[in-house]
């Protein structure tokens, strides 16, 4: 798969995961702009040799890459970011949304209002933002891959809750652009991956997993399905994988075939009497969009003129 003639953003590839995606796309062709603020995982400082180092290692390797130190988490950030792109090379045709940070973990009780909003406004807006800014673009080229980094942690991370809920921001984007240009036929596909892989975020679990995760799960692993996803031949979109180690597995939310109450009036305990039914996996469904899912419970109200007001 090459990338000649695209021209690719990647967020927070001054090292780890994100350098080896601007890696893989600039050994294949793109011309990529390597954004970095250079702060740590947990949104601290700014460093901007980490981009400038980053973007000269894959220049040395016989790529197309330029720094960017523009920070994702405004408005105004993401503008400078798609700015510079378009000044460089013309157009954004792949967007890669890696950057985000964990500012704070532990019990709810401990979570400070400045940790909550630093998550959210990084991963989840910094996202938002930079979607945003390339949306009308790619619709106008005909063209557009956007692919958004999410995480395991949405599934549960302990006690932890604003990087979870930040990730999981994400994926229901995700699912809302993928939604969007398949109802509307526009070339643009937006997936997301959850990367299983050592970085300097595994450096909170210790020195021993940190290594092993380095070791059994390098960041190198995750690069082949991210770029895959981004390629002209990208085979959907509005979808999640889960990626590591050297293989790659589908992620969904599905409704399970659940009970179906035939009196509009039911009680509580109809409700747990039939909880077996409703709690069961044997049989789902996925849902393409939110009317889709509420079209499960009813075809009698014509969800098809609801679905106008969302496209």
């Amino acid at each position: 798969m090459r990338f000649d003639g695209r021209v690719a953003i990647v967020t927070g590839a001054g090292g780890g995961l994100g350098k080896e995606y601007a890696r893989l796309l600039a050994a294949r062709g793109a011309s990529v702009l390597v954004n970095d603020l250079g702060g740590d995982f947990q949104g601290n400082g700014a460093n901007p040799g980490y981009a400038h180092a980053a973007a000269e290692e894959l220049r040395s390797a016989g790529g197309i890459a330029e720094a960017n130190t523009d920070s994702v988490d405004s408005a105004a950030g993401a503008k400078a970011i798609v700015a510079d792109a378009v000044a460089r090379w013309g157009r954004v045709d792949i967007l890669i949304n890696n950057a985000g940070i964990v500012s704070g973990g532990g019990p709810i009780a401990t979570i400070t209002d400045k940790q909550w909003d630093d998550d959210l406004r990084v991963s989840a807006s910094g996202t938002f933002y930079l979607c945003r800014e390339v949306w009308e673009m790619m619709k106008a080229n005909g063209f557009g891959r956007i692919v958004n980094v999410c995480s395991s942690s949405w599934f549960g991370m302990g006690s932890g809750v604003p990087y979870p809920a930040a990730k999981g921001a994400v994926w229901a984007m995700t699912r809302a652009l993928g939604s969007a240009a398949r109802a509307n036929g526009w070339n643009i596909r937006t997936n997301a991956i959850m990367p299983i892989a050592g970085s300097r975020m595994t450096e909170l679990m210790g020195p021993e997993i940190n290594a092993m995760m380095h070791k059994d799960f390098p960041a190198r692993s995750v690069a082949p399905v991210v770029a895959m996803l981004a390629h002209d031949t990208a085979p959907c979109t509005g979808e999640m994988f889960s990626v590591g180690g050297g293989g790659y597995a589908r992620v969904f939310a599905g409704v399970t075939a659940g009970y179906r109450a035939t009196d509009k009036d039911w009680t509580p305990e109809d409700a747990a009497a039939n909880f077996h039914a409703a709690f069961s996996t044997d049989h789902f469904s996925i849902p393409a969009d939110s009317m889709d899912d509420a079209s499960l419970f009813t075809s009698e109200v014509p969800w098809p003129v609801f679905r106008q007001y969302i496209a």
